[in-house]
């Protein structure tokens, strides 16, 4: 698809004055500070960057002997180079045209050393802004654990695989060999990779943390599911990647990121609302030793959802995050909702069978 994608860039680069002023036309008319020509703006700007990606990466091929060569350091720093700068561009475009801003608290990463970064994962782009801060703040080379959708992206494809990351999809049938692919991704870090992993697995939305307590209680881990209901902002952390990478990296740091601001946009319209952001993003990051994690797998679950606890009692106590923190009977309510919906589609999913019963009624 990167063809395909780089003469669509073009076209849309050749059309931006036109959709620039229509934007521009469109914000006479609309309530806000000239949204859709900031958005509008920043979208040309990422397929300004994209269509440059592309060409790079054709040009890093060839250089790299037609992708024989694609391993070697010098083609791996080589990659890493490009995508500092890819992200150094679009940090800045947020940051002109969204008045993005993140405000980091106590951020441990400048030491040297191998780490782990587990990350609560809510709102758009919170992971590139992750991986900007990794890169340009502290200039680590990250290994990403990453949705296999990603790839439909064709930069993100191309240069994701070529440098050490892993694109994953859910399914449930392939959690083994997909825990077994994390933990190799995490073997072998140097002083200045960072491994990065969002235990979640989506972005927060109530909906999602409703059916994964349903989830936890469907499975028999009760006491697991409890403790998801004590934490309103997070969704219940999965063990296994986490389990995997700390098992294959023994040697390297945890580090623990929290953050807040963009939980509660989960569409264009809450999107387009929001832009310029008034409020800082907000982080907050922990780094615990090596030697403190805990080894014993059990051990190390309950030390995990401690973790999530701080993560989201930090949510709840920052940056004039209000959201409403759910009742305990709503939550039993909410799960027992989601249950029901998850019995009704299995229920749809299972054959009919070959005969009714004589004399049965038919019903509905």
């Amino acid at each position: 698809m990167a063809p395909v994608a780089f003469v669509i860039a073009l076209s849309l680069i050749a059309l931006s004055p036109v959709l620039v002023l229509a934007a521009f036309v469109a914000d006479m008319f609309l309530p806000g500070s000239w949204r859709t020509v900031r958005l509008t703006a920043f979208l040309v700007w990422y397929t300004v960057c994209q269509a440059i990606g592309l060409v790079v990466m054709v040009s890093l091929w060839i250089a790299g002997g037609f992708g024989l060569w694609m391993r070697r350091p010098a083609m791996q720093t080589a990659h890493y180079a490009f995508m500092r700068w890819f992200l150094r561009q679009i940090n800045g475009a947020a940051r002109t045209l969204f008045k993005m801003r993140i405000r980091i608290e106590d951020a441990p990463l400048p030491q040297a050393g191998p780490i782990l970064v587990f990350s609560r994962h809510a709102g758009p782009g919170n992971s590139l802004m992750l991986v900007g801060t990794l890169m340009i703040g502290y200039k680590r080379r990250p290994r990403v654990v990453m949705l296999a959708k990603l790839q439909w992206e064709p930069l993100f494809d191309v240069m994701g695989n070529r440098i050490p990351n892993r694109f994953i999809q859910h399914d449930r049938n392939r959690r083994e060999a997909q825990i077994t692919a994390i933990g190799s991704l995490a073997r072998g870090l140097g002083d200045r990779d960072a491994f990065v992993l969002f235990p979640e697995g989506h972005d927060f939305t109530p909906k999602l943390r409703m059916k994964a307590i349903a989830s936890l209680r469907r499975k028999g881990h009760a006491e697991e599911a409890e403790q998801a209901e004590q934490m309103p902002y997070v969704l219940p952390p999965r063990y296994g990647g986490v389990g995997a990478a700390i098992q294959a990296a023994p040697e390297a740091d945890v580090v623990f990121v929290a953050h807040t601001v963009l939980e509660d946009v989960g569409s264009f319209d809450d999107l387009w609302s929001r832009i310029p952001l008034k409020e800082p993003i907000g982080s907050r990051f922990w780094r615990i030793p090596a030697r403190e994690v805990p080894g014993d797998p059990e051990e190390l679950k309950r030390w995990l959802f401690g973790w999530w606890r701080e993560i989201d009692r930090w949510i709840q106590g920052n940056l004039g995050f209000t959201g409403p923190v759910p009742a305990p009977a709503t939550v039993e309510r909410e799960v027992e909702l989601v249950e029901q919906e998850e019995r009704r589609l299995e229920a749809e999913e299972t054959p009919a069978a070959p005969a009714e019963v004589p004399g049965a009624r038919r019903v509905g």
